[in-house]
């Protein structure tokens, strides 16, 4: 069994790419990634795969300085996951935290406090949706709007806030870069009533056949009005739309109201991720 990096992105894509895609919806993040190293690679992006009598089994990557993730994929036995760890421990390299499966993960996780006496705890449980039809129309009054310049400042200041009941704590410069970023990309949307913002949802990573959806936030005054069911319906039936033949996204597994929230919609579950930090 041979593990390696590969030397550039054009490599990487062709050694794994067919490999993420028998789980698309589930690799999101890994494939949505690469979709943008294509045009914006840098350095120090680590690209992970293992290799099994000429055929590649496993997948795993990271963007430093974030957590390493790792591929979902059928069929992998304990042992591949420890041979992983082993490398990145030989490597010398920083491992923050790990991301992915549960069952990989845990395993990463048991070899590596092994291997670095170190303790690790859970950052969070996420379930992975996939929408292939919407099932409701939007609801609430309103209308999907993109965002544009001058609704800046309030993208900003709503990034803020998502991060805070994400639990992924967004600074004052990260979010005002977001917002700029998602703004000149034409991927961020309100949903407006007469006018005025209520809630926000972004079009983030791209795979071959779908897209992803993520930063779904109302403010505490305009909740439990139906927006963010609105605006992620009407988000997700655009890009279905446009041609991507399914929409994907991650949830808090133990947020209830999100959870029913994108169920109602169409999303149904097609994987399970978990968090692991090491402090």
């Amino acid at each position: 069994m041979k593990i390696a990096f590969s030397s550039s992105i054009t490599d990487y894509m062709e050694k794994v790419e067919a490999l993420l895609l028998r789980k698309e919806a589930s690799n999101n993040l890994m494939l949505g990634l690469l979709d943008h190293f294509k045009t914006t690679i840098t350095k120090d992006v680590h690209f992970g795969y293992l290799e099994d009598n000429g055929e590649i089994i496993f997948a795993f990557m990271q963007t430093p300085p974030n957590n390493w993730i790792l591929a979902d994929v059928d069929g992998i036995d304990e042992q591949v996951i420890t041979s992983v760890a082993n490398f990145l421990y030989k490597k010398a390299l920083k491992v923050p935290g790990v991301l992915g499966p549960i069952s990989y993960v845990e395993a990463f996780v048991n070899e590596w406090k092994k291997l670095k006496k170190t303790n690790a705890s859970i950052h969070m449980n996420q379930l992975i949706y996939q929408l292939d039809e919407v099932k409701i129309k939007p609801e609430a009054e309103g209308e999907l709007v993109k965002g544009l310049k001058k609704d800046h400042s309030l993208i900003k200041g709503w990034l803020i806030q998502f991060g805070k009941e994400a639990r992924e704590a967004i600074s004052e410069i990260k979010a005002s870069q977001m917002a700029t970023k998602y703004i000149e990309n034409s991927t961020i949307y309100l949903w407006k009533v007469n006018g005025k913002p209520v809630s926000m949802v972004n079009q983030s990573r791209k795979t071959k056949h779908g897209a992803t959806i993520n930063a779904v936030f109302t403010p505490n005054e305009f909740k439990r009005n139906g927006y963010a069911t609105s605006a992620v319906a009407a988000l997700s039936q655009k890009l279905l739309d446009e041609g991507y033949q399914f929409c994907s996204l991650y949830t808090d597994r133990d947020n209830t109201t999100s959870n029913n929230i994108y169920q109602k919609i169409g999303y149904h579950v097609v994987g399970s991720s978990v968090v692991y930090e090491f402090s």
